[in-house]
């Protein structure tokens, strides 16, 4: 990845995109409030949509916990949006935040059924990436 990859850089979120693995990378950085939270993974969305991304990376090892109506937002919003897109796979990086993983974890196992995608969880960004180019 290179600075012309990054489309987004908080000081919570990076996203970077990556068009010839049809890619979206999300390094969450710390505690991202409800409208950061949300910025950023609508800014994602649409980076979705628009590249027609196939290869979701969501590293949330540093993420802190998302709060109780972040969870509820991401599952009856974000979650019925994002399973309208070209996405085929996302790969989570799980935190090192007990409470985040308990929350991403929940929205997962609720959403699994509806969305078109498949979902796996890793502790490494590179066994993720690996699974993401189908190896």
């Amino acid at each position: 990845m290179t600075i012309e990859d990054i489309l987004f850089d908080k000081s919570y979120l990076t996203i970077f995109h990556i068009p010839e693995e049809r890619l979206v990378y999300l390094k969450w950085k710390g505690y991202a409030s409800t409208d950061q939270y949300r910025e950023g993974l609508n800014f994602a969305l649409d980076i979705v949509r628009d590249q027609k991304v196939e290869n979701w990376l969501g590293d949330l090892k540093l993420m802190e916990m998302i709060l109780p109506l972040d969870e509820d937002w991401a599952t009856k919003v974000w979650y019925p949006l994002i399973s309208q897109t070209s996405l085929k796979k996302m790969a989570i990086v799980t935190s090192l935040d007990f409470l985040n993983n308990a929350a991403v974890k929940r929205i997962v196992s609720t959403t699994a059924d509806s969305t078109g995608f498949e979902t796996r969880f890793y502790v490494d960004v590179e066994d993720a990436r690996l699974w993401l180019k189908g190896f």
